[in-house]
């Protein structure tokens, strides 16, 4: 009779572990040499790629063209190597996330304001510069003068809450209309003291309601800078106003760059040229009389 032949527990390999590891490490080195090979983008080598392991894992041809099939012109068109964003399309990122950020807080300021807006006293704009508040000068000062009425502090005061927070510039504009003083003597100098005392006024009430100094900007503009005509009484009134301007970044790094740029002119001696040595005067010959023969 056949004896089976018992075993021995000492004739199992113990080392077939190896093959396995042995297959680990060939796909662990595979791995990394197409990772290595992908490192510099191709695009038609890459599409090729993603085409053949779709095709093992799917079983399903890839639908990309063979980079054979491609014409000359779409060679060039493409870019073969995948370039980092260049700084311009990072700043331009920066300036219109910057932008949303101004929007918001001039929706902010629009929705304090909404009583005055909707009398017309007040108008809110969004501008490259950044938000731009219309203040009519009747809403705030008496008229023709820089003494505030009674209705401005609380529109102050408004302004004053929204704004103490933000670490902005701020621009405070006065403005009149042409027609202001224009029967009175010296009306010119007149218009722009009155607008330079009342951006003044403006920029001292948001000191003192908290605001930094250092980010704000007082100017009067005199009638330099309307809005309408001066045919009629409203168009007069739309010129005679308040503007606060909420700048941008970018306008707040170029108002700094103005006085950080600055350099100082030295005087230059100018060299007076020598005068030129005077022609001599020639003696006038006279002209001799026709004899009379």
């Amino acid at each position: 009779m056949y004896r089976r032949r018992i075993l021995d527990e000492d004739d199992e390999s113990h080392d077939r572990w190896l093959i396995s590891y042995a297959d680990f490490i060939t796909l662990l080195f595979a791995f990394f040499v197409v990772m290595y090979a992908t490192s510099t983008i191709n695009l038609n080598k890459y599409r090729a790629l993603s085409s053949a392991v779709v095709t093992a894992f799917q079983g399903k041809p890839g639908q990309t063209e063979a980079p054979e099939a491609q014409t000359q012109a779409t060679l060039q068109n493409q870019s073969s190597v995948l370039k980092p964003l260049p700084l311009s399309y990072l700043y331009q990122e920066k300036k219109l996330r910057d932008q949303e950020k101004v929007r918001a807080i001039g929706q902010r300021i629009a929705q304090a304001l909404t009583p005055w807006i909707e009398q017309k006293n007040i108008t809110v704009y969004q501008s490259e510069l950044g938000i731009e508040v219309d203040i009519e000068n009747s809403l705030l000062f008496n008229q023709d003068q820089s003494s505030y009425t009674p209705q401005a502090s609380p529109v102050i005061n408004a302004l004053s809450d929204l704004l103490k927070n933000e670490y902005r510039s701020i621009q405070i504009e006065g403005h009149s209309d042409k027609q202001l003083f224009n029967e009175q003597a010296d009306a010119e100098r007149k218009r722009w003291a009155l607008t330079a005392a009342q951006a003044a006024q403006i920029t001292a009430s948001l000191i003192s309601n908290g605001l930094a100094s250092k980010q704000l900007i007082a100017i009067g503009m005199a009638d330099t800078k309307p809005v309408s005509s001066s045919d009629n009484s409203l168009a007069q009134r739309l010129n005679s106003r308040v503007t606060v301007r909420i700048l941008t970044a970018e306008s707040s790094m170029q108002q700094a760059s103005r006085v950080a740029n600055r350099q100082e002119l030295a005087i230059e001696a100018v060299e007076t040229p020598a005068p030129l040595p005077a022609a001599p005067v020639k003696s006038a010959t006279p002209i001799p009389a026709a004899s009379n023969r």
